[in-house]
């Protein structure tokens, strides 16, 4: 006969004390530094309280900054002491003394406020957690002040890129933008106005999340559009950020209403056109007559490179470190490791291939020689007008080229998508572009296998 058995929903002890006191031994002027020490599971956390004070003017048991010795502490060796510290101290030691005993009431409330509210929703707190809610500051009170600490957070234990963290911090600043826009009486440019919403509380360049409504992720979207002049596909970016620390917030237990419940925001297709088989050609033949060493050399041999095998852009800037066996080549994807630490295994075509050996028997170097993104830009668009070329030439097209021309020849779109690296095919297609060429081609198809 069976029997139930009853589990005990898990008890969750944390073993937390905070306490104020002062590194030892002293600085060589007398001073200790003050600081803030945390034993969360047996693990003692130390942090810094920005501010140093003598041991002679220290209440150990109260943790408090004295502006005179105890009682017990007065003697004419103590006071020469102290007038010794009073000088490195400078004057109004009383108000210093009230001061920094506010910073550490502030830092022992921040640190059992954390364990507090962890203990109360039955969450597991670590030392890593315990870091980031303390290091955050106000954040859960203030959406900016919480997306700017979360940017730098996840930089710095990389989870995001150097890439992804300017773009990050780009938003923020525009989102910033948006709030001290929202607080002005008047709009600076005739005939431009952006939607605002009366729910938005934006005191001193804050953004509360209780003021957070419906109404904002419309409103930043307008302000993009009418004042700021982005376009669809930068500011469906931009949103896409927001959201990204929204979720963050919501994982951490920050309520807020959803400003995107009725609000979507998609990329529409970028203007980007691949080359044409007759303008690589022009290019490939340009690139023949071009002078060893030469700039636009250089940069050809990195960009039809790219061309012949899609390889992103900081991808191509890395090629130096990859290992190339046969005409395989093995290397970390730069935009995607994070996600996946698997190398990946890039076939590459022989033509491919020979770009990469010329710069390297060329410029003496393992890959490519490297300009900045700015100049290759502006020199690819010079070369693309000296030729008749009329697409436009700029160091993105590389891989939308590549893409086209795999699937002009004949090539399937699910081997396309593991050249190219991506998790979706959705994502793949963006690179395809059917051309009036392609299509004609697919019609003859159709009309040799009829016998007509």
């Amino acid at each position: 006969m069976g029997f139930w058995r009853w589990r005990l929903p898990p008890v969750y002890h944390v073993n937390f004390s905070a306490t104020v006191c002062l590194r030892m031994p002293a600085q060589k002027n007398g001073l200790n530094t003050v600081r803030l020490q945390v034993i969360l599971n047996r693990k003692v956390i130390p942090l810094a309280l920005g501010f140093a004070w003598p041991e002679l003017l220290w209440d150990k048991e109260a943790s408090r900054c004295l502006s005179k010795p105890p009682a017990g502490k007065r003697s004419a060796a103590v006071a020469e002491q102290l007038r010794a510290l009073l000088a490195v101290l400078g004057e109004d030691v009383a108000q210093k003394a009230a001061d920094h005993n506010l910073l550490i009431g502030q830092a022992l409330g921040t640190a059992n406020e954390i364990a507090i509210r962890y203990r109360l929703s039955k969450r597991h707190l670590t030392a890593e957690e315990f870091l980031r809610e303390y290091n955050s500051g106000a954040s859960r009170e203030d959406f900016l002040a919480y997306m700017a600490a979360r940017i730098d957070e996840r930089y710095r234990r990389g989870q995001i890129t150097e890439l992804t963290y300017k773009s990050h911090h780009s938003t923020l600043n525009k989102l910033r933008e948006f709030v001290a826009y929202s607080k002005r009486p008047t709009r600076s440019k005739p005939g431009k106005k952006a939607a605002m919403s009366p729910d938005i509380d934006v005191k001193d360049g804050t953004l509360p999340f209780c003021s957070i409504t419906h109404r904002l992720a419309p409103d930043f979207d307008a302000w993009l559009k009418t004042v700021v002049g982005s376009s669809q596909n930068t500011r469906a970016r931009r949103h896409r950020s927001v959201k990204a620390y929204l979720e963050l917030a919501r994982r951490d237990k920050i309520s807020f209403e959803n400003p995107y419940q009725y609000f979507t925001s998609s990329p529409v297709e970028g203007k980007w056109k691949p080359l044409t088989e007759a303008e690589l050609l022009l290019l490939e033949q340009h690139y023949t007559a071009l002078a060893h060493g030469s700039p636009q050399r250089r940069m050809l041999q990195k960009f039809l490179f790219s061309c012949h095998c899609g390889l992103r852009l900081g991808d191509l800037k890395t090629v130096g470190n990859t290992k190339i066996v046969g005409q395989q080549m093995v290397l970390q994807p730069h935009k995607t490791y994070r996600y996946d630490e698997k190398d990946l295994l890039l076939p590459l075509t022989r033509k491919a291939l020979s770009y990469l050996h010329d710069s390297q028997a060329e410029n003496e170097c393992e890959g490519f020689f490297l300009y900045t993104d700015q100049y290759t830009n502006r020199c690819l668009s010079t070369i693309g007008k000296a030729l008749g070329i009329e697409t436009k030439l700029h160091h993105h097209i590389g891989r939308e080229t590549f893409a086209t021309n795999f699937i002009r020849r004949g090539g399937k779109v699910e081997v396309l998508q593991k050249l190219l690296g991506h998790k979706k095919l959705s994502m793949t297609m963006k690179y395809v572009h059917v051309d009036e060429a392609m299509k004609q081609a697919e019609i003859d198809r159709l009309d040799e296998l009829d016998g007509e």
